[in-house]
């Protein structure tokens, strides 16, 4: 259940980004970024919960420390990104330091907390998750 709920972790994660780009070009992300995030975690926490419920699966002690680490982390980097851009960082310098100090973190974090073995598949994706995140900075 565990690997589903983080796909659709990270799918709603960018486009809770793409909603605060949306509301720093509308000129409300400053008042309204706080608001935005709340109710998109409390919808995405509902529903995993209500997921939960009907898979009948039961929730560890652990397992929701994990989570709610995860949120603590995640709400704080969507915060810090769509002040960014409400106070005015452009677009194409606050997304690719926001997705390259993510892959940067996620990867140190595997290799120095879990001790995890990187294959070539894994070296290529993280370098290819870089690489996108320089491009994005390009042309702005």
């Amino acid at each position: 259940m565990w690997i589903k709920a983080m796909l659709i972790a990270f799918l709603l994660n960018g486009l809770s980004s793409y909603g605060l780009r949306i509301l720093a070009g509308m000129g409300v992300g400053e008042e309204s970024t706080p608001v935005y995030l709340f109710y998109w975690y409390a919808a995405g926490m509902t529903f995993i919960l209500i997921w939960a419920v009907f898979r009948r699966e039961p929730l560890t002690a652990k397992a929701a420390l994990i989570g709610a680490c995860m949120a603590v982390f995640s709400v704080g980097g969507q915060v810090a990104l769509g002040l960014s851009l409400a106070y005015g960082a452009p677009g194409n310098v606050v997304f690719p330091i926001s997705q390259g100090s993510s892959i940067c973190i996620v990867a140190a974090g595997g290799f120095i907390f879990f001790k995890e073995k990187v294959s070539t598949y894994g070296v290529v994706g993280i370098l290819l998750g870089l690489t996108a995140a320089v491009l994005l900075s390009i042309g702005g």
